[in-house]
């Protein structure tokens, strides 16, 4: 047997796997502080983003029917627009647990500059409505899915909505070409 295949892995100290995480935290506060967020180029950047052209607007909010009502919101992708365009944020996110029925995805936002972290979990159900669990691909696809979500949150949570709610009526209206949903849907129906 040759020598590589023998070899034990080295043991990392966990002290220097701190000093390491430590600087580099540091070094990103720093950098935060040096060049510190402007909102008014926050809006315009995410603005001019979100709103390019109709189909990017229509990816930045959804609208759901659950339970009778129509549950709408900002997406993922007005979510990763806001986090590009404010700069100065930490973000992650990962499936931390899988059970028989359910996946849970974390997602974890920091603001740098100000300072401010949030931790947001989301929790998907993996197994369809006769209660046969979902296939591996499918599974995966669900996590996506949660994490997607759980970032979305997060982001929401630590960007203050005051300075992103203009933008998303703003995808809304580009969207729809200045219509409400109902008119908008309705047309859409008549058109086929």
């Amino acid at each position: 047997m040759s020598e590589e295949l023998t070899k034990q892995p080295e043991i990392v100290d966990a002290s220097i796997v701190t000093q390491l995480t430590r600087g580099e935290v540091e070094m990103q506060v720093a950098t935060a502080n040096r060049f510190p967020r402007s909102v008014d180029a926050f809006k315009k950047k995410a603005l001019t983003l979100a709103t390019k052209d109709a189909e990017t607007a229509q990816s930045c909010f959804y609208v759901m029917p659950r339970g009778g009502k129509k549950i709408e919101g900002p997406s993922i992708r007005l979510a990763e627009i806001v986090a590009t365009s404010y700069k100065n944020l930490r973000c992650e996110t990962r499936v931390v647990g899988e059970g028989e029925k359910t996946i849970t995805a974390q997602a974890t936002v920091w603001d740098m500059e100000n300072n401010v972290l949030i931790r947001c979990e989301t929790s998907r159900r993996i197994v369809g409505k006769s209660g046969n669990r979902y296939s591996d691909d499918m599974i995966v696809m669900t996590g996506n899915a949660a994490s997607s979500i759980a970032l979305r949150n997060a982001i929401f949570k630590v960007v203050p909505f005051a300075h992103v709610k203009p933008i998303y009526e703003k995808c809304k209206q580009v969207a729809l070409g200045g219509k409400g949903v109902d008119q908008a849907k309705q047309e859409w129906l008549d058109f086929f």
